[in-house]
């Protein structure tokens, strides 16, 4: 997931790597290798996502999310996934990166959660890299592994490959953190990726803001600071800042033009959701979700996997103690780190990103509004990671804990344990949201529109029913797929996108229900959907919906 090397920033002149070595005199070995070892984890655990989801039926955030990529196939999708509070995450780059796969298999719902496992192993590979280029003794990438298996567990089953935009980008922030401390290190090339990586997370979750802000300030400055002392820390300046307006520009000019086209646009939604009078939690509570998300290991021995979508269970009295304890001393680590150690170091550098990192987020969390729910805060929990490898790396990367091992080995290690965890990953595979009923009503609503002769429904999904929402979502996903055109009412616009606006040409009414209403007429299906039924009417030629 994250890591971290030594106190140089130059080329290792450590020795003692096999790989370099067998590289100089079999380059198509060595190349055999690595492509094999790219490649193989991910087609294990795909083979079993794919076999795992035939016929899935995707339903409420997963089905939105999916319409959403199909939106981006088409080159309209101008926004990111959507937020029950009015607005959308700022931008759409996540639907775009999911958008090839998608259509290469035809639209299939297995191609999402393939694809988010492929970022994250991308992920984990440029982690892997970033350690062997810039740290130098073998113990740190080790260390690295060590950190990152039970994070896995604490982050639960099926998380390398959920779609949920919580979940996607956890790993990636983990590579935003190392390229952000090699940054200030003085590695000008990697600007481009921290401006796209930082770019992807804001847009994708805007929870993110404050972190990315903070590490990208951070490495900012004392990248100017390292710049101005030696005045050759980058080897090639133009390009690399040429590559990183390109990518600034690609991926914030759709949310610009919404911005610009649209009244209010996105981001004025998000500002004044953001600075308005929303009910937000004291300080207290905020430190409280911190520290337990920074003691992740001790949360993780006290209350096992993180409930992504559940409340925080209480952590009270000693319990809570410990955890404040850890908390502390890691934060006491980075300050200690941060100010220590000279320059040009890249713990240093780590250690200042994760410790701004950690302070923000105080900050952000006091902002949260309403419950406080893991899935708001668990990017936390990856700071919380990589702290802990800034504030113990100095020490692993003395000379006393050497290991009789190069760079090289250290970071084939860290790769192959990487390797081996991902491809074990989906047994079982969690098949989570969705509604396994909803091919067959699709099926039934679309035989009766093709009879009524309606065209483009208008469908309407009886309000305070979270339940309702979740099997109707999963349906209309299905309707989509099977080329009907519908619309929704306004209060379901921001969920699903502009494209399902009313535009005056419906003719007909397509209504969802909660079991069925007293004194209505028989229902066109009603198949069973928890506590009630999910039950479907069809009213051909209703009275135009644009009031809606």
């Amino acid at each position: 997931m994250a890591s971290t090397r030594r106190t140089f920033v130059g080329p290792s002149l450590t020795s003692g790597s096999c790989i370099s070595s067998s590289a100089a005199r079999h380059p198509i070995v060595l190349f055999a290798i690595l492509a094999g070892l790219a490649v193989l984890p991910v087609i294990m655990p795909a083979s079993r996502i794919i076999a795992g989801m035939r016929n899935a039926s995707p339903a409420s955030d997963f089905a939105l999310l999916e319409l959403s990529t199909g939106e981006a196939l088409r080159g309209t999708q101008l926004l990111g996934p959507y937020s029950r509070f009015g607005w959308r995450h700022p931008g759409p780059a996540y639907f775009y990166l999911q958008a090839p796969l998608y259509w290469a298999s035809g639209a299939s719902s297995a191609s999402l959660p393939v694809a988010v496992l492929i970022f994250n192993w991308v992920a984990l590979l440029g982690v892997v890299a970033c350690l062997r280029r810039w740290v130098d003794q073998a113990t740190v990438p080790i260390v690295a592994l060590a950190l990152f298996l039970p994070y896995g567990l604490y982050l639960g089953p099926g998380f390398l490959y959920n779609i949920w935009n919580p979940a996607v980008t956890i790993l990636p922030l983990c590579l935003f953190l190392i390229v952000c401390a090699g940054l200030a290190c003085g590695r000008t090339v990697v600007l481009p990726i921290v401006a796209g990586l930082g770019s992807f997370l804001v847009q994708t979750h805007v929870g993110y803001l404050p972190c990315v802000a903070a590490g990208a300030l951070t490495s900012g400055a004392l990248w100017l600071r390292l710049r101005r002392r030696d005045g050759e820390v980058a080897t090639s300046r133009h390009l690399p800042m040429i590559l990183t307006v390109a990518t600034l520009a690609a991926l914030w000019t759709m949310p610009l033009v919404e911005q610009m086209t649209r009244d209010p646009g996105n981001m004025s939604l998000i500002l004044r959701f953001f600075s308005g009078e929303s009910a937000g939690h004291t300080w207290g509570e905020a430190l409280a979700i911190v520290t337990r998300e920074i003691a992740w290991p001790w949360s993780y021995i006290l209350f096992g996997s993180l409930p992504w979508y559940a409340p925080y269970q209480p952590l009270e009295g000693w319990r809570h103690a410990v955890g404040g304890a850890f908390a502390l001393g890691q934060i006491g680590l980075l300050t200690f780190w941060s100010g220590r150690l000279r320059e040009p170091s890249f713990f240093r550098a780590l250690a200042c990103v994760c410790l701004a990192c950690s302070i923000v987020a105080v900050l952000a969390t006091t902002r949260v509004s309403g419950e406080i729910r893991p899935y708001v805060t668990a990017w936390i929990s990856m700071v919380g990671v990589m702290g802990s490898l800034a504030a113990i790396g100095p020490v692993l990367a003395s000379r006393g804990l050497a290991l009789p091992i190069g760079r090289d080995p250290g970071a084939l290690i860290l790769a192959v344990g990487l390797a081996i965890a991902v491809a074990l990953v989906g047994r079982p595979l969690v098949q989570d949201s969705q509604f396994q009923p909803a091919r067959s009503v699709s099926e039934a609503v679309r035989a009766a529109l093709l009879e009524s002769g309606v065209h483009r429904p208008h469908v309407a999904i009886q309000t305070g029913s979270p339940e309702l929402f979740f099997a109707a979502s999963a349906v209309l996903l299905q309707l989509h797929k099977a080329d009907v055109a519908f619309s929704v009412d306004r209060v379901w616009w921001n969920f699903f996108g502009e494209r399902w606006h009313a535009s005056g040409r419906e003719d007909g009414l397509l209504e969802f229900h909660a079991g069925r209403p007293s004194g209505a007429p028989p229902a066109l299906v009603c198949v069973p959907n928890g506590a009630s039924d999910l039950c479907v009417w069809l009213v051909p030629h209703p009275p135009s919906p644009s009031a809606r």
